[in-house]
């Protein structure tokens, strides 16, 4: 492996490591700034959302450890990151770094819409938020390509 490659990892294994940071700083700003009542429901979500960010770090990390199981579970961090949605009382958006979004609302009919995020996290079961949309996170997307390019280089050296 050359060192282009290497260096791909790395930024890899960086983007991953400051995106959980920034995402569990995030969630305790939030969960401990006053604005929202915490209750164990609130705490648990936290939690899973804590939970999927320690993964990202732990991805990043892993990069530097074991390059092929590192952009084994890379990719599967950056899958769980594709596609975003909220229909009904069912939601669900997890970005462990950025966000560059592109979706369709369907409550006021068919909108576009383009939306930027850093690390967030959103889930929901039965609470309907009467939103209705789906988006795909395209910084998620590229990096999903960049690492089935990068784990083929890994296999054939």
């Amino acid at each position: 492996m050359n060192t282009s490659e290497r260096n791909q990892i790395k930024a890899l294994a960086l983007y991953q490591i400051i995106g959980g940071l920034l995402g569990i700083a995030l969630t305790l700003w939030v969960i401990f700034s006053g604005k929202m009542v915490v209750d164990q429901a609130a705490l648990r979500i936290g939690l899973f959302a804590g939970g999927l960010y320690i993964f990202s770090i732990l991805c990043g990390r892993m990069l530097f450890r074991s390059q092929k199981r590192g952009l084994k579970l890379s990719l599967i961090n950056q899958v769980l990151q594709v596609v975003y949605f909220s229909f009904g009382a069912y939601a669900f958006q997890y970005v462990a770094g950025l966000r560059i979004g592109v979706g369709v609302d369907m409550v006021a009919g068919w909108i576009f819409k383009f939306r930027l995020a850093l690390s967030s996290f959103h889930f929901s079961i039965g609470t309907d938020l009467g939103q209705k949309f789906i988006g795909i996170n395209l910084v998620a997307l590229f990096l999903i390509f960049w690492i089935e390019r990068l784990m083929e280089k890994v296999k054939s050296s």
